[in-house]
């Protein structure tokens, strides 16, 4: 469908709806109004609403007196305890010992090695990213508990100060 059968179609409907929205400007002649009738009074309908008046004056059973409520609903009661079983006594389970966690190991990864040229001599420096942070650790350095020990041009070797454990790590 293009835009021109859209516009056709979209103007007709509104063209539509506009001549059907607009009231009548004259008042249809054939329409015949009804002549108004009075209304009729049946002396039946008199007599039954005598009777249903009559009816509902006698009251069949007498009211009930006002009782308090037996509770309120605008206060809470205590909590009761639930009713534990008395017949046997379980025995009590023996303490658990918690052993405490050895704390984290500090997160170091290898992020690159760099080397200078100082003297004649090639010096590495070991970009290490710790929890604290990037470093950039030379051989001796410490880093988060960990002396560095050897640079390599792809791998480092951490020792731990506190135990001597060896930690190696290569670039990924």
């Amino acid at each position: 469908m293009d835009w021109k059968s859209t516009a056709v179609i979209s103007g007709a409907g509104i063209l539509a709806t506009w001549f059907f929205s607009m009231p009548p400007t004259h008042a249809p002649t054939s329409a015949v109004t009804p002549a108004a009738r009075a209304p009729r009074r049946d002396a039946t309908a008199a007599i039954d609403i005598e009777k249903e008046a009559s009816r509902l004056q006698v009251r069949p059973r007498p009211e009930e007196h006002y009782s308090e409520p037996a509770r309120n609903p605008f206060r809470f009661n205590e909590r009761r305890e639930p009713t534990r079983p008395t017949t046997g006594v379980a025995p009590a389970a023996p303490p658990v010992t918690i052993v405490p966690l050895p704390p984290p190991r500090p997160t170091i990864t290898l992020d690159g090695v760099a080397a200078d040229t100082v003297g004649g001599q090639e010096q590495r420096t070991a970009i290490l990213h710790t929890d604290a942070g990037i470093v950039l650790a030379k051989q001796g350095d410490e880093v988060a508990g960990y002396r560095v020990t050897k640079i390599a041009a792809d791998a480092v070797e951490l020792t731990k100060i506190s135990d001597g454990s060896t930690l190696n790590l290569a670039l990924r």
